[in-house]
């Protein structure tokens, strides 16, 4: 199922739009198919030699394919580092309910609230990334588990 062009195109129009709005900093294509957002304030956590530290700047692409707004019509993909049960270490493909249960409804802006929201509120109950789960559960208590004084690097 598709958007006609001329109602697709208002609909990207208006979304880009929204995101501005909003404050949100992100780059579009030329072709508005992919959106590269740059997410602020957002604590997340990413290994480097076996050390665990804190990131709050990231960036995500997001890739709509001619189907959106319908499901299938979207992809998440993490491009900073990042040690999240609910982020694919090897492409940074992201699993959240809003991508999988997408509703022609949502907008570019609710995925990035939803982003938001998965780096507050992890699933390992859900993972694409194991070990990160496994971290994750053993350590319900994560900020107070995260190494203090000079490993955090606040990026």
């Amino acid at each position: 199922m598709r958007l006609p062009d001329a109602i697709f195109q208002r609909r990207l129009q208006s979304e880009t739009g929204e995101l501005t709005a909003a404050g949100i900093h992100f780059e579009a294509s030329q072709d508005g198919m992919e959106y590269t957002v740059s997410l602020t304030n957002a604590p997340g956590k990413f290994l480097d030699n076996g050390q665990l530290y804190t990131r709050t700047q990231h960036t995500v692409l997001i890739e709509l394919t001619r189907d959106y707004p319908y499901p299938g019509g979207l992809m998440v993909y993490w491009l900073t580092p990042i040690f999240h049960p609910n982020i694919r270490a090897e492409d940074g493909a992201v699993c959240i309910q809003l991508v999988n249960q997408w509703s022609e409804g949502q907008t570019l802006l609710s995925v990035i609230n939803a982003l938001y929201q998965l780096l507050k509120n992890p699933n390992p109950q859900s993972p694409l990334n194991e070990e990160a789960a496994r971290y994750y559960l053993e350590h319900p208590e994560l900020e107070q588990n995260v190494p203090k004084g000079p490993r955090v690097v606040k990026l």
